[in-house]
Protein backbone atom coordinates (compact mmCIF):
# COMPACT_ATOMS: atom_id res chain seq x y z
CA UNK A 1 0.00 0.00 0.00
CA UNK A 2 1.12 3.76 -0.42
CA UNK A 3 1.10 4.30 3.43
CA UNK A 4 3.84 0.93 3.67
CA UNK A 5 5.70 2.29 0.98
CA UNK A 6 6.35 5.43 2.65
CA UNK A 7 7.11 3.52 5.42
CA UNK A 8 9.76 1.81 4.07
CA UNK A 9 11.60 4.58 1.94
CA UNK A 10 10.89 7.56 3.89
CA UNK A 11 9.39 9.17 0.71
CA UNK A 12 6.22 11.22 -0.65
CA UNK A 13 4.23 9.16 -2.55
CA UNK A 14 1.75 10.15 -5.55
CA UNK A 15 -0.36 8.40 -7.28
CA UNK A 16 -3.69 7.92 -9.27
CA UNK A 17 -6.07 5.97 -8.68
CA UNK A 18 -8.46 3.82 -10.73
CA UNK A 19 -10.70 7.14 -10.99
CA UNK A 20 -8.09 9.37 -12.34
CA UNK A 21 -7.95 11.16 -9.33
CA UNK A 22 -4.73 11.76 -7.09
CA UNK A 23 -3.55 10.59 -3.98
CA UNK A 24 -0.40 11.49 -1.65
CA UNK A 25 1.20 9.84 1.41
CA UNK A 26 3.56 12.18 3.34
CA UNK A 27 6.21 11.23 5.79
CA UNK A 28 6.22 13.41 8.98
CA UNK A 29 9.33 12.95 11.14
CA UNK A 30 8.62 14.01 14.51
CA UNK A 31 12.05 12.90 15.78
CA UNK A 32 13.94 10.19 15.36
CA UNK A 33 11.48 7.82 17.77
CA UNK A 34 8.45 9.07 15.86
CA UNK A 35 7.17 9.41 12.69
CA UNK A 36 3.89 9.57 10.91
CA UNK A 37 1.75 9.24 7.55
CA UNK A 38 -0.43 11.64 6.47
CA UNK A 39 -2.71 10.48 3.42
CA UNK A 40 -4.43 12.87 1.53
CA UNK A 41 -5.40 14.40 -2.12
CA UNK A 42 -8.47 13.43 -3.67
CA UNK A 43 -8.43 15.55 -6.60
CA UNK A 44 -7.88 15.99 -10.18
CA UNK A 45 -5.59 17.90 -12.07
CA UNK A 46 -6.37 20.93 -14.17
CA UNK A 47 -5.52 20.24 -17.48
CA UNK A 48 -6.31 17.04 -19.82
CA UNK A 49 -7.28 15.17 -16.86
CA UNK A 50 -10.22 16.91 -15.45
CA UNK A 51 -11.35 17.40 -19.70
CA UNK A 52 -11.10 13.98 -19.91
CA UNK A 53 -13.15 13.69 -16.76
CA UNK A 54 -16.05 15.86 -18.10
CA UNK A 55 -16.14 14.49 -21.59
CA UNK A 56 -16.53 11.32 -20.52
CA UNK A 57 -19.46 11.71 -18.35
CA UNK A 58 -21.42 13.30 -21.10
CA UNK A 59 -21.50 10.00 -22.71
CA UNK A 60 -23.80 8.58 -19.96
CA UNK A 61 -26.75 10.88 -19.99
CA UNK A 62 -25.02 13.94 -17.88
CA UNK A 63 -27.03 17.08 -19.27
CA UNK A 64 -25.46 20.67 -19.45
CA UNK A 65 -27.47 21.52 -16.25
CA UNK A 66 -25.88 18.45 -14.05
CA UNK A 67 -22.18 19.11 -15.43
CA UNK A 68 -22.13 22.64 -14.21
CA UNK A 69 -23.60 21.60 -11.23
CA UNK A 70 -20.24 19.05 -10.88
CA UNK A 71 -17.62 21.55 -12.01
CA UNK A 72 -18.62 23.76 -8.88
CA UNK A 73 -18.22 20.40 -6.46
CA UNK A 74 -15.18 18.82 -8.51
CA UNK A 75 -12.16 19.46 -6.47
CA UNK A 76 -9.07 20.32 -9.13
CA UNK A 77 -5.60 21.75 -8.62
CA UNK A 78 -2.50 23.07 -10.77
CA UNK A 79 -0.06 20.04 -11.61
CA UNK A 80 2.72 21.82 -9.72
CA UNK A 81 0.63 22.49 -6.64
CA UNK A 82 0.69 18.23 -5.56
CA UNK A 83 4.37 18.43 -5.96
CA UNK A 84 4.82 21.33 -3.52
CA UNK A 85 2.01 20.49 -1.20
CA UNK A 86 4.30 17.86 0.54
CA UNK A 87 6.67 20.29 2.26
CA UNK A 88 3.59 22.50 3.60
CA UNK A 89 2.04 19.80 4.89
CA UNK A 90 4.91 18.23 6.29
CA UNK A 91 6.11 22.04 7.66
CA UNK A 92 2.73 22.47 9.17
CA UNK A 93 2.24 18.87 10.87
CA UNK A 94 5.90 18.32 12.18
CA UNK A 95 6.28 21.22 14.93
CA UNK A 96 2.53 20.56 15.83
CA UNK A 97 3.08 16.96 16.30
CA UNK A 98 5.93 17.31 18.30
CA UNK A 99 4.34 19.66 20.69
CA UNK A 100 1.16 17.01 21.20
CA UNK A 101 4.08 14.25 22.10
CA UNK A 102 5.65 16.31 24.27
CA UNK A 103 2.85 16.75 26.02
CA UNK A 104 1.42 13.16 25.96
CA UNK A 105 4.70 12.39 27.77
CA UNK A 106 4.91 15.14 30.44
CA UNK A 107 1.18 14.02 31.19
CA UNK A 108 0.51 17.74 31.56
CA UNK A 109 -3.38 17.45 30.82
CA UNK A 110 -3.67 21.40 31.63
CA UNK A 111 -0.38 22.06 29.08
CA UNK A 112 -2.45 19.69 26.43
CA UNK A 113 -5.41 21.57 26.22
CA UNK A 114 -3.87 24.90 26.00
CA UNK A 115 -1.69 23.59 23.19
CA UNK A 116 -5.02 22.26 21.45
CA UNK A 117 -6.83 25.18 21.80
CA UNK A 118 -3.51 26.92 19.93
CA UNK A 119 -3.60 24.51 17.19
CA UNK A 120 -7.18 25.01 16.99
CA UNK A 121 -5.93 28.43 16.59
CA UNK A 122 -3.37 27.82 14.71
CA UNK A 123 -6.02 26.01 11.93
CA UNK A 124 -7.90 29.08 11.62
CA UNK A 125 -4.85 31.00 10.58
CA UNK A 126 -4.08 28.53 7.76
CA UNK A 127 -7.43 28.20 6.83
CA UNK A 128 -7.65 32.30 6.47
CA UNK A 129 -4.07 32.42 4.78
CA UNK A 130 -4.43 29.65 2.29
CA UNK A 131 -6.68 30.89 -0.36
CA UNK A 132 -5.00 34.11 -0.53
CA UNK A 133 -2.22 34.63 -3.35
CA UNK A 134 -1.75 38.41 -4.00
CA UNK A 135 1.45 38.99 -2.34
CA UNK A 136 0.39 42.75 -0.36
CA UNK A 137 -2.69 41.13 0.96
CA UNK A 138 -0.35 38.30 1.33
CA UNK A 139 1.31 39.91 4.05
CA UNK A 140 -1.42 42.30 5.28
CA UNK A 141 -2.97 38.78 6.15
CA UNK A 142 0.19 37.43 7.79
CA UNK A 143 1.08 39.67 10.29
CA UNK A 144 -2.65 40.18 11.18
CA UNK A 145 -3.21 36.96 12.02
CA UNK A 146 0.19 36.07 13.67
CA UNK A 147 -0.51 39.23 16.30
CA UNK A 148 -4.19 37.87 16.98
CA UNK A 149 -2.31 34.01 17.43
CA UNK A 150 -0.95 35.70 20.35
CA UNK A 151 -2.85 38.71 21.69
CA UNK A 152 -0.65 41.08 20.23
CA UNK A 153 -1.24 44.79 19.57
CA UNK A 154 1.84 46.07 17.54
CA UNK A 155 3.57 44.12 15.01
CA UNK A 156 5.39 44.56 11.27
CA UNK A 157 6.28 41.94 8.56
CA UNK A 158 9.68 42.39 7.16
CA UNK A 159 10.87 40.89 4.09
CA UNK A 160 14.61 40.64 2.98
CA UNK A 161 15.97 41.18 -0.12
CA UNK A 162 18.67 39.51 -0.77
CA UNK A 163 20.56 41.22 -3.54
CA UNK A 164 21.23 44.35 -1.02
CA UNK A 165 20.97 42.60 2.05
CA UNK A 166 18.59 44.77 3.38
CA UNK A 167 14.70 44.05 5.20
CA UNK A 168 12.00 46.18 4.01
CA UNK A 169 8.69 46.41 6.01
CA UNK A 170 5.72 45.07 4.30
CA UNK A 171 2.97 45.26 6.96
CA UNK A 172 2.81 47.04 10.08
CA UNK A 173 -0.11 46.74 13.28
CA UNK A 174 -0.54 49.18 15.60
CA UNK A 175 1.22 51.92 13.85
CA UNK A 176 1.31 54.25 10.82
CA UNK A 177 2.35 52.55 7.61
CA UNK A 178 2.98 56.09 5.90
CA UNK A 179 6.35 56.28 8.36
CA UNK A 180 7.28 52.72 7.76
CA UNK A 181 7.07 52.51 4.11
CA UNK A 182 10.50 54.17 3.71
CA UNK A 183 12.43 52.06 6.37
CA UNK A 184 15.43 49.70 5.63
CA UNK A 185 16.98 47.79 7.86
CA UNK A 186 20.52 46.55 7.31
CA UNK A 187 21.14 42.52 8.16
CA UNK A 188 23.06 42.47 11.45
CA UNK A 189 21.90 45.67 12.73
CA UNK A 190 18.88 46.05 15.14
CA UNK A 191 16.84 43.49 16.87
CA UNK A 192 15.27 42.67 13.23
CA UNK A 193 18.80 42.44 11.66
CA UNK A 194 20.38 40.50 14.00
CA UNK A 195 17.21 37.95 13.85
CA UNK A 196 17.89 37.89 10.13
CA UNK A 197 21.49 37.22 10.61
CA UNK A 198 21.35 34.49 13.23
CA UNK A 199 18.20 32.50 11.61
CA UNK A 200 17.00 32.02 15.98
CA UNK A 201 14.10 33.54 17.46
CA UNK A 202 13.96 35.71 20.20
CA UNK A 203 11.29 36.00 23.27
CA UNK A 204 12.09 38.94 25.66
CA UNK A 205 9.83 39.34 28.68
CA UNK A 206 11.73 42.59 29.83
CA UNK A 207 13.96 44.20 27.16
CA UNK A 208 15.30 46.43 29.37
CA UNK A 209 16.18 43.77 31.80
CA UNK A 210 17.00 41.52 29.79
CA UNK A 211 19.25 43.21 27.05
CA UNK A 212 20.15 46.20 28.51
CA UNK A 213 21.72 48.02 25.36
CA UNK A 214 17.97 47.72 24.08
CA UNK A 215 16.33 50.51 26.01
CA UNK A 216 12.25 50.33 25.56
CA UNK A 217 10.67 53.43 23.60
CA UNK A 218 7.75 55.26 25.04
CA UNK A 219 5.25 54.45 21.75
CA UNK A 220 5.05 50.66 23.27
CA UNK A 221 2.90 49.79 26.11
CA UNK A 222 4.97 46.97 27.49
CA UNK A 223 8.39 45.60 27.84
CA UNK A 224 7.82 42.38 26.39
CA UNK A 225 8.35 41.10 22.61
CA UNK A 226 8.87 38.12 20.33
CA UNK A 227 10.49 38.06 16.98
CA UNK A 228 11.12 35.26 14.76
CA UNK A 229 12.70 34.76 11.83
CA UNK A 230 10.83 33.38 8.40
CA UNK A 231 12.72 30.49 6.83
CA UNK A 232 12.68 28.23 4.14
CA UNK A 233 14.70 25.39 5.15
CA UNK A 234 17.99 27.34 5.80
CA UNK A 235 17.35 30.46 4.18
CA UNK A 236 15.89 33.43 6.14
CA UNK A 237 13.02 35.17 4.10
CA UNK A 238 12.42 37.82 6.39
CA UNK A 239 11.13 38.59 10.09
CA UNK A 240 8.07 38.73 12.33
CA UNK A 241 7.73 41.49 14.77
CA UNK A 242 5.13 41.04 17.77
CA UNK A 243 5.08 43.22 20.86
CA UNK A 244 2.35 45.04 23.26
CA UNK A 245 0.47 41.96 24.81
CA UNK A 246 -3.14 42.86 24.76
CA UNK A 247 -3.72 41.69 28.25
CA UNK A 248 -0.60 44.28 29.41
CA UNK A 249 1.23 41.09 30.15
CA UNK A 250 4.15 39.10 28.67
CA UNK A 251 4.35 36.98 26.14
CA UNK A 252 4.88 32.81 26.97
CA UNK A 253 7.09 29.93 25.92
CA UNK A 254 3.39 28.92 24.60
CA UNK A 255 3.00 31.83 22.56
CA UNK A 256 6.67 31.72 20.95
CA UNK A 257 5.98 27.89 20.07
CA UNK A 258 2.93 28.87 18.37
CA UNK A 259 4.57 31.59 15.98
CA UNK A 260 6.85 29.24 15.01
CA UNK A 261 4.76 26.86 14.23
CA UNK A 262 2.87 29.27 12.29
CA UNK A 263 6.21 30.39 10.99
CA UNK A 264 7.14 27.44 8.72
CA UNK A 265 3.65 27.92 7.36
CA UNK A 266 3.77 31.69 6.47
CA UNK A 267 7.21 31.26 4.75
CA UNK A 268 6.15 28.89 2.41
CA UNK A 269 2.68 31.27 1.66
CA UNK A 270 5.08 34.13 0.86
CA UNK A 271 7.26 32.11 -1.38
CA UNK A 272 4.05 31.01 -2.68
CA UNK A 273 2.78 34.15 -3.36
CA UNK A 274 5.92 35.17 -5.36
CA UNK A 275 5.85 32.51 -7.38
CA UNK A 276 2.21 33.02 -7.84
CA UNK A 277 2.87 36.95 -9.13
CA UNK A 278 5.91 35.75 -11.31
CA UNK A 279 3.62 33.27 -13.09
CA UNK A 280 0.76 35.46 -13.55
CA UNK A 281 3.04 37.99 -14.91
CA UNK A 282 4.75 35.28 -17.22
CA UNK A 283 1.20 34.36 -17.79
CA UNK A 284 -0.33 38.02 -18.63
CA UNK A 285 2.98 38.27 -21.02
CA UNK A 286 2.30 35.06 -23.12
CA UNK A 287 -1.39 35.96 -23.67
CA UNK A 288 -0.79 39.43 -24.46
CA UNK A 289 0.51 41.58 -27.55
CA UNK A 290 3.08 43.59 -25.92
CA UNK A 291 2.23 46.82 -28.62
CA UNK A 292 -1.34 47.10 -28.06
CA UNK A 293 -1.89 45.39 -24.82
CA UNK A 294 -4.68 43.27 -26.01
CA UNK A 295 -5.18 39.37 -26.28
CA UNK A 296 -2.69 37.82 -28.61
CA UNK A 297 -3.27 35.14 -31.32
CA UNK A 298 -2.79 32.25 -29.34
CA UNK A 299 -5.12 33.41 -26.31
CA UNK A 300 -7.69 34.50 -29.50
CA UNK A 301 -7.84 30.92 -30.34
CA UNK A 302 -7.64 29.42 -27.04
CA UNK A 303 -11.15 31.35 -25.98
CA UNK A 304 -12.42 30.62 -29.40
CA UNK A 305 -12.37 26.73 -28.52
CA UNK A 306 -14.35 27.06 -25.35
CA UNK A 307 -16.35 29.18 -26.53
CA UNK A 308 -17.18 26.85 -29.87
CA UNK A 309 -17.33 24.09 -26.68
CA UNK A 310 -19.90 26.13 -24.24
CA UNK A 311 -22.12 26.66 -27.59
CA UNK A 312 -22.17 22.88 -28.24
CA UNK A 313 -22.97 22.31 -24.56
CA UNK A 314 -25.79 24.95 -24.15
CA UNK A 315 -27.09 25.00 -27.54
CA UNK A 316 -26.21 28.93 -28.09
CA UNK A 317 -24.70 30.66 -30.44
CA UNK A 318 -21.72 33.92 -31.15
CA UNK A 319 -20.52 35.83 -33.16
CA UNK A 320 -16.68 36.69 -34.66
CA UNK A 321 -15.15 39.94 -35.67
CA UNK A 322 -12.09 39.51 -38.44
CA UNK A 323 -10.76 43.48 -38.26
CA UNK A 324 -8.07 44.70 -40.74
CA UNK A 325 -7.06 48.52 -40.76
CA UNK A 326 -7.58 49.71 -44.08
CA UNK A 327 -4.14 51.35 -46.28
CA UNK A 328 -2.23 50.35 -43.54
CA UNK A 329 0.68 49.82 -45.71
CA UNK A 330 0.69 53.33 -47.44
CA UNK A 331 0.54 54.90 -44.09
CA UNK A 332 3.28 52.65 -42.57
CA UNK A 333 5.56 54.35 -45.79
CA UNK A 334 4.35 57.69 -45.79
CA UNK A 335 5.06 58.42 -41.71
CA UNK A 336 7.27 55.47 -40.31
CA UNK A 337 7.20 52.49 -38.51
CA UNK A 338 6.52 54.90 -35.53
CA UNK A 339 3.49 56.20 -36.32
CA UNK A 340 2.22 52.71 -37.47
CA UNK A 341 2.65 51.73 -34.05
CA UNK A 342 1.15 54.66 -32.54
CA UNK A 343 -1.71 53.69 -35.30
CA UNK A 344 -1.91 50.42 -33.93
CA UNK A 345 -1.94 51.64 -30.74
CA UNK A 346 -5.04 54.29 -31.39
CA UNK A 347 -7.27 51.53 -33.23
CA UNK A 348 -7.29 48.59 -30.74
CA UNK A 349 -8.21 51.28 -28.08
CA UNK A 350 -11.20 52.45 -30.28
CA UNK A 351 -11.97 49.38 -30.55
CA UNK A 352 -11.51 48.25 -26.95
CA UNK A 353 -14.21 51.09 -26.51
CA UNK A 354 -16.87 49.96 -28.22
CA UNK A 355 -17.07 46.10 -27.00
CA UNK A 356 -18.77 44.93 -23.54
CA UNK A 357 -16.60 43.74 -20.77
CA UNK A 358 -17.49 39.82 -21.83
CA UNK A 359 -16.12 40.12 -25.20
CA UNK A 360 -12.67 39.20 -26.25
CA UNK A 361 -10.24 41.15 -28.47
CA UNK A 362 -7.36 40.67 -30.12
CA UNK A 363 -4.72 41.32 -32.17
CA UNK A 364 -4.32 38.74 -34.77
CA UNK A 365 -1.58 39.30 -36.21
CA UNK A 366 0.26 42.49 -38.39
CA UNK A 367 -2.62 44.72 -39.00
CA UNK A 368 -5.57 42.45 -38.34
CA UNK A 369 -7.61 42.30 -35.03
CA UNK A 370 -10.40 39.71 -34.15
CA UNK A 371 -12.88 40.23 -31.75
CA UNK A 372 -15.32 37.57 -29.74
CA UNK A 373 -18.91 37.81 -28.88
CA UNK A 374 -20.44 35.50 -26.66
CA UNK A 375 -24.30 34.74 -26.30
CA UNK A 376 -24.47 37.48 -29.79
CA UNK A 377 -25.89 36.75 -33.37
CA UNK A 378 -25.00 38.23 -36.50
CA UNK A 379 -27.49 40.69 -36.45
CA UNK A 380 -26.48 42.30 -32.63
CA UNK A 381 -23.15 41.84 -33.40
CA UNK A 382 -23.25 44.28 -36.53
CA UNK A 383 -24.86 46.85 -34.39
CA UNK A 384 -21.29 46.50 -32.26
CA UNK A 385 -19.19 46.19 -35.69
CA UNK A 386 -20.93 49.59 -36.35
CA UNK A 387 -20.13 51.49 -33.32
CA UNK A 388 -16.79 49.81 -33.44
CA UNK A 389 -15.82 51.09 -37.13
CA UNK A 390 -17.20 54.95 -36.24
CA UNK A 391 -15.05 54.84 -33.19
CA UNK A 392 -12.07 54.01 -35.08
CA UNK A 393 -12.88 56.76 -37.86
CA UNK A 394 -14.02 59.33 -35.35
CA UNK A 395 -10.76 58.72 -33.65
CA UNK A 396 -7.83 60.74 -33.39
CA UNK A 397 -4.02 60.47 -31.30
CA UNK A 398 -3.65 63.33 -28.74
CA UNK A 399 -0.81 65.13 -30.65
CA UNK A 400 -2.60 64.24 -34.12
CA UNK A 401 0.28 65.14 -37.10
CA UNK A 402 -1.44 63.19 -39.97
CA UNK A 403 -3.28 64.12 -42.50
CA UNK A 404 -5.19 61.56 -42.79
CA UNK A 405 -6.14 58.81 -40.43
CA UNK A 406 -6.96 54.85 -41.73
CA UNK A 407 -10.28 53.16 -41.46
CA UNK A 408 -11.40 49.89 -40.65
CA UNK A 409 -13.61 46.67 -42.71
CA UNK A 410 -14.49 44.31 -40.38
CA UNK A 411 -16.45 40.74 -41.29
CA UNK A 412 -18.83 39.21 -39.16
CA UNK A 413 -19.38 35.53 -39.36
CA UNK A 414 -22.15 33.79 -36.51
CA UNK A 415 -21.22 29.97 -34.81
CA UNK A 416 -22.71 27.86 -35.68
CA UNK A 417 -25.28 29.19 -37.94
CA UNK A 418 -22.10 30.02 -40.74
CA UNK A 419 -19.50 27.26 -39.68
CA UNK A 420 -18.98 24.32 -37.81
CA UNK A 421 -16.02 24.19 -36.39
CA UNK A 422 -12.91 27.46 -35.29
CA UNK A 423 -10.84 27.81 -38.81
CA UNK A 424 -14.12 27.41 -40.73
CA UNK A 425 -15.72 30.07 -38.74
CA UNK A 426 -12.28 32.45 -39.10
CA UNK A 427 -12.36 31.52 -42.64
CA UNK A 428 -15.96 33.12 -43.03
CA UNK A 429 -15.42 36.27 -40.77
CA UNK A 430 -12.43 36.31 -43.16
CA UNK A 431 -14.11 36.23 -46.79
CA UNK A 432 -16.57 38.96 -45.23
CA UNK A 433 -14.21 40.98 -44.15
CA UNK A 434 -12.39 40.90 -47.69
CA UNK A 435 -15.42 41.77 -49.21
CA UNK A 436 -15.88 44.89 -47.19
CA UNK A 437 -12.28 45.68 -48.75
CA UNK A 438 -13.24 45.19 -52.34
CA UNK A 439 -17.01 47.34 -51.85
CA UNK A 440 -14.85 50.42 -50.86
CA UNK A 441 -13.50 49.90 -47.74
CA UNK A 442 -14.64 51.34 -44.27
CA UNK A 443 -17.71 49.40 -43.84
CA UNK A 444 -18.97 45.90 -41.94
CA UNK A 445 -19.94 42.75 -44.31
CA UNK A 446 -22.18 40.31 -42.72
CA UNK A 447 -21.13 36.68 -43.87
CA UNK A 448 -23.98 35.33 -46.12
CA UNK A 449 -23.96 31.40 -47.44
Amino acid sequence: SSVAQVVETGNVYIYKCHANQYFFAIPVVVDSRYSFVAVGGHVYLEGSDIKDFYEGITGYGFDGEAVSKLRGEVKTIPPKSLFTFPSIVNNMAAPILRCVMSAAEKGAVDASAARLKGFYALEQVYRAIAPVLDREELYETILLKSSELVGAERGSLMILDNKNNLLSIKAVRGMDKSLADGLRVKVGEGISGAIAAKGVPVMVKDIEDEVPSWKNRPRYRTKSFISIPLKLESRVIGVINVSDKLSGGTFSEEDLHLLLSFANYASIAIERGAYYSMSEELKTLSMTDPLTGLFNRRYFRERLYEEVERVKRHDGRFSTFIIDIDNFKSFNDRYGHLAGDELLKGVSRAIKDAVRSMDVVARYGGEEFAVILPHTDKKDACVIAERMRKGVEDYRPPHNIFEDWPTISLGVAEFPADASHIDDLINKADRAMYLAKRMGKNRVVMYEA
